[in-house]
């Protein structure tokens, strides 16, 4: 949702949203970013600690979290592909919608 729905509707590109999440859902991201729940693997292996980046690994923090669900949904689907895709094809293999969606609420919610 618009945070501004006067500056959305002017078409402003500095406009921001509030993504609105069920109850529970930041915590199961951040149990699934912490230590994989066994469904993936925890983010920092390759992301990094603080989920910044690692040389060409970008940083995942503080993205938007419809960036970070269709990113996840494309690896998941193999719309991206190339050497990237291949990293993260296993990694998102088992991940549902609601644990994408967990995953973008709790890193969208941290700061990057």
């Amino acid at each position: 949702m618009p945070a501004d729905v006067e500056q959305f509707e002017l078409r402003d590109s500095r406009s921001q949203f509030v993504a609105f999440v069920p109850p529970g859902t930041l915590a199961w991201g951040a149990d699934l970013v912490k230590d994989g729940r066994g469904i993936t693997v925890p983010c920092a292996q390759c992301h990094g600690p603080d989920l910044k980046g690692l040389a060409l690994v970008p940083g995942i923090v503080g993205r938007s979290p419809s960036y970070i669900a269709r990113q996840l949904y494309d690896f998941q689907s193999g719309a991206r592909a190339g050497k990237v895709g291949l990293l993260m094809k296993p990694t998102v293999q088992n991940l549902t919608q609601t644990d994408i969606i967990s995953l973008a609420a709790y890193l969208a919610s941290q700061s990057p």
